[in-house]
């Protein structure tokens, strides 16, 4: 939200940029101040990419582009680290965050809108957490960075399950019916 400009073209070119650039730096280079750089550049992409209503043919594309990204340079970060659990605490974080989209498409499908903007500050957003691993792999030995991706882990499964616990509880007390795959109520 900070980076947005009304300059910026956005859409699917600027998300396709980023996330080739943050996902190509870390499998070339690995945990580096390189891929830091790349990180810091998916963000300006990002910002770019939102920066207008994604109304273009292609811009349906930008959220799988942004799940890409983030998922891949997650999951690459952490096999080249090559130490015992960073590839399970990479999957932790990537299952976490797939929970948290998934409640989200949920959420709206069943019109009750996108979840709270502060949840998705609490949790980093894609584009924070891509950039907090890119760091954290590049300033930490490859032992204390699986130590901290589980604990990024670990702390975004636990917001992001409370949260939903505790809007999915509030709805169905309201009256809002489940809803499952077909979209009809349950």
């Amino acid at each position: 939200e900070l980076l947005r400009r009304p300059w910026a073209r956005g859409g699917a070119a600027a998300a396709a940029l980023g996330a080739v650039l943050v996902t190509g730096s870390a499998l070339v280079w690995g945990a580096g101040w390189q891929t830091v750089l790349a990180a810091v550049a998916y963000v300006i992409c990002s910002a770019a990419a939102v920066a207008r209503p994604l109304t273009g043919r292609l811009d349906w594309l930008v959220p799988p582009l942004f799940r890409a990204a983030e998922y891949g340079t997650v999951l690459v970060l952490a096999a080249d680290a090559e130490v015992n659990g960073a590839l399970p605490a990479a999957y932790g974080l990537v299952s976490a965050v797939a929970y948290h989209h998934y409640d989200t498409v949920y959420r709206i499908r069943g019109d009750a809108g996108a979840p709270p903007r502060l949840l998705v500050r609490a949790i980093g957003g894609h584009e924070g957490r891509t950039l907090v691993v890119a760091v954290l792999a590049a300033v930490l030995t490859a032992s204390g960075f699986t130590v901290a991706l589980t604990a990024l882990a670990v702390a975004v499964a636990l917001v992001v399950l409370a949260e939903s616990i505790r809007f999915w509880v509030a709805a169905h007390r309201g009256g809002a019916p489940a809803v499952h795959d077909e979209g009809e109520p349950a």
